[in-house]
């Protein structure tokens, strides 16, 4: 005998929310590049994590160096000139103008919030299955089953990455914002960060590429 389970839509539908509910999903939204750029791709950085915990920081500014140098951009992370605090404005160009970047990154937390979606109710048709008596046999029939609407809340998460280029006094080439839904550690977000963000720069020529 074969038994065949029909499971409602909406209840298909619930699944695949709880499954994304377990882990962050990310994009890139409200990117920018200034059309004019590049007269030559960024060879070389400082990343700048503006991040109050100092480890947070660290790792941070480690992740993009990490990236970058496996693109061939000769990046270094600003805690190791100034170990103790963020570097002000000055301080930036001061290390630009002595190790002779040409660019610098930052990456700037938007915070998080909470956002509810609405997910209108629908009507679907179910089988009803009837036992008659008077023939023997099964009769079926379907019948319209109405599924009320519900409401998913997610968090969502936001990071803002910009890349400046020191030609002409300093000139901002690239934004773009990044928002994760339901990041499971910050880990995970500063992963999906660099992965979204490095391979747009390189596929748009704002850093140099070994390819």
């Amino acid at each position: 005998m074969t038994l065949c389970i029909r499971i409602p839509k909406r209840m298909v539908v619930a699944a695949v929310l709880a499954l994304g509910a377990c882990g962050g999903s990310s994009s890139l939204v409200n990117m920018w590049k200034d059309p004019e750029f590049p007269k030559q791709p960024i060879r070389s950085a400082m990343v700048i994590a503006i991040k109050e915990d100092p480890a947070i920081r660290r790792i941070w500014e480690d992740a993009f160096v990490s990236e970058l140098a496996n693109e061939g951009v000769r990046a270094v992370p600003s805690y190791r000139g100034f170990p103790t605090a963020l570097p002000d404005t000055q301080q930036v160009i001061d290390m630009v103008r002595q190790d002779d970047y040409d660019g610098v990154i930052t990456i700037v937390g938007l915070g998080s919030e909470t956002q509810s979606t609405y997910v209108p109710g629908y009507v679907t048709t179910a089988p009803v299955t009837h036992y008659n008596h008077w023939t023997g046999y099964y009769d079926t029939w379907y019948r319209d089953v109405y599924e009320p609407g519900y409401v998913t809340t997610d968090q969502v998460v936001r990071q803002r990455v910009d890349v400046w280029s020191v030609d002409e006094g300093g000139t901002l080439v690239w934004t773009g914002t990044t928002q994760t839904l339901n990041p499971t550690s910050g880990d995970e977000v500063r992963k999906d960060v660099t992965d979204l963000v490095i391979p747009e720069l390189k596929e748009h020529h704002v850093i140099t590429s070994r390819s």
